[in-house]
């Protein structure tokens, strides 16, 4: 059976947001060296705009739990775009670096708002064995877009200056807004999950691990251990990768978005398979390969020294980026009490963002006292742990969806 029209509509109607939003987060990654020189600040503390944003996201996510269940989806992706267009807009007009630093923090909290509202929104709409398909497909589009982005962002950043992309995203940020306005997503109650806490409610603390099954515990802690690996990858990504490029190895920034262009085509080109996998293998036959080639391609970039090295790279971080996009979310639905779904994430995310946090910062460390290949090197390991961690101790979730056929 195929997703109802209505739900179709409201999934669709996620899909070309999610590209405005990841590319004009993409498009803001190449600027990290323009904003070192325009500020007069190091290049590691520039890199420190990520760090920002993630703050924003962080500071954000159990009050975006919190207005999604109470006030409604809606407010959540309107809020969250007019919170962005803010912190663009006063990046644009900041006389100083630290200025764009809480301009940023605002920028990460919009985006922070608006993803949770579009997530929680769109499983509403769906059955268990959906889930890996549509939620690895908006996912994984606003991962493209955020690798896509910098090739844009690049070039606007060489030609006109970093203040061009940031006025850009807010032209995304309005047309994200505008379609918020028109869409008012429905509340439509999923199939409860098998085995959780008959006490589970919306008011209970965020994320008590005693209301989830007791089969299923430890696979949700492997999850935060996994989300925490996959999140700092990103941000380790998207914070060291210009200074290593750029500053280290001497490219363009145009070379440096047509780095981040190939991890977004490959990732692009790896959803659809990953969520056929996903909903018929199961999520440990996506989530597991994922964690080992992050892995790889971190090894890749510390041992890369030319375009063609990080070309391969990017190659193998885009199957792992396309493989793993929505994957640990799905596996996470499938285990949570319905009736928790916004305190749940909330504390998965939560969980998630000190590996943001730790990506730039560690890295930044690591990268002042040798260069940024070695912050690469140095988390390859985490990821290692991550994929044996998933494939040894967590238990597959997609099974317990399935019709018994002896039943039927």
């Amino acid at each position: 059976m195929n997703v109802s029209s209505h739900s179709g509509r409201v999934v669709l109607s996620i899909y070309l947001p999610s590209v405005l939003m990841g590319f004009g987060q993409g498009m803001v990654l190449p600027t990290l060296p323009g904003l070192a020189i325009a500020f007069e600040v190091p290049a590691e503390l520039a890199a420190q705009v990520i760090t920002a944003q993630l703050i924003g996201r962080a500071g954000f996510l159990f009050p975006a739990g919190w207005i999604v269940d109470r006030l409604g989806r809606k407010h959540a992706l309107v809020m969250g775009p007019l919170l962005l267009i803010a912190g663009a807009l006063l990046t644009i007009a900041a006389p100083w670096f630290v200025a764009v630093l809480a301009a940023q923090v605002l920028v990460g909290a919009g985006d922070s708002l608006w993803s949770f509202g579009r997530e929680v929104s769109a499983v509403e709409q769906l059955r268990p064995e959906q889930r890996g398909r549509v939620i690895g497909s908006f996912f994984g589009i606003t991962s493209a877009g955020v690798a896509l982005g910098p090739v844009v962002g690049g070039a606007l950043t060489a030609w006109v200056g970093f203040r061009a992309v940031f006025l850009v995203y807010v032209v995304l940020a309005l047309i994200v807004l505008a379609i918020a306005l028109l869409v008012t997503p429905s509340r439509v109650r999923a199939r409860p999950v098998v085995g959780t806490h008959p006490s589970a409610s919306p008011s209970r603390r965020f994320g008590s691990l005693g209301e989830v099954d007791s089969e299923y515990r430890p696979t949700f802690v492997v999850l935060l251990f996994a989300t925490f690996a996959a999140m700092l990858r990103s941000t380790t990504v998207q914070s060291m990768l210009p200074i290593y490029v750029v500053v280290h190895l001497g490219l363009t920034t145009t070379e440096l978005g047509l780095v981040f262009g190939i991890t977004g085509l490959v990732s692009l080109l790896t959803i659809a398979p990953a969520g056929v996998i996903s909903d018929t293998l199961g999520r440990k036959a996506a989530t597991v390969p994922a964690a080992a080639l992050a892995a790889v391609s971190f090894v890749g970039y510390a041992l890369a020294g030319d375009l063609l090295g990080l070309a391969i790279a990017s190659v193998v971080l885009g199957l792992a980026t396309g493989m793993a996009t929505g994957a640990m979310t799905t596996f996470t639905y499938d285990i949570i009490p319905e009736e928790g779904r916004g305190r749940f994430q909330a504390l998965r995310r939560s969980i998630g963002e000190l590996g943001s946090f730790t990506g730039p910062l560690v890295g930044g460390l690591i990268a002042g006292a040798t260069h940024p290949g070695v912050a690469f090197l140095a988390f390859a390991p985490l990821h290692l742990i991550s994929a044996l961690l998933l494939l040894l101790v967590a238990r597959e979730s997609l099974a317990r969806w399935r019709p018994n056929p002896q039943s039927a």
